[in-house]
């Protein structure tokens, strides 16, 4: 169920604003694939883990982008997180898959820069009217990480307090 039905609405209560009892919350999750047949080097779910441990995102992490709407099931995923070598079918599927959950779904792609790759993700990008690709010339550091869970948190209305 996504957020903003009238299911999620109604399952916490106006007067008391208390979830009810069997209520089903959507935390959310960071979608991460990770390819280990050479085309991106494992280690990305390793790289994000204590920052989203710390901000409360759980992570789904997934060897094969086609696998992810099985895997994901009725979590909220709030961002999509893949490293490849160049623009390859399993960049594109991921883009598909994206596109079919949510067009606005942020998206972090970590892919060398020139200009194939560059092209080649511009135009899946338009084919699949994405509107939310961040590609990034080499894997982020925890402050490119921190922003971009941060603005796709916003999206969803998940930048509340944080714990210290």
């Amino acid at each position: 169920m996504p957020l903003g039905t009238d299911d999620d609405v109604w399952q916490i209560d106006p007067v008391t604003a208390h979830v009810r009892p069997g209520a089903t919350l959507h935390d959310p999750v960071l979608i991460v694939v990770e390819t280990t047949n050479g085309v991106a080097r494992p280690g990305l779910v390793h790289t994000v883990t204590e920052i989203c441990d710390f901000l409360r995102i759980g992570i789904l992490a997934v060897n094969d982008p086609r696998d992810i709407p099985e895997q994901l099931g009725a979590k909220q995923p709030i961002a999509v997180l893949h490293e490849a070598s160049s623009v390859d079918c399993t960049v594109y599927d991921l883009m598909m898959i994206v596109a079919g959950l949510d067009i606005a779904l942020p998206l972090l792609l970590v892919i060398p820069e020139d200009p194939q790759n560059r092209g080649a993700v511009e135009t899946a990008q338009r084919l699949w009217q994405l509107t939310d690709i961040s590609p990034l010339p080499h894997r982020p550091g925890i402050r490119t990480l921190i922003d971009f869970l941060f603005r796709a948190g916003r999206r969803f209305g998940r930048t509340g307090p944080m714990p210290i």
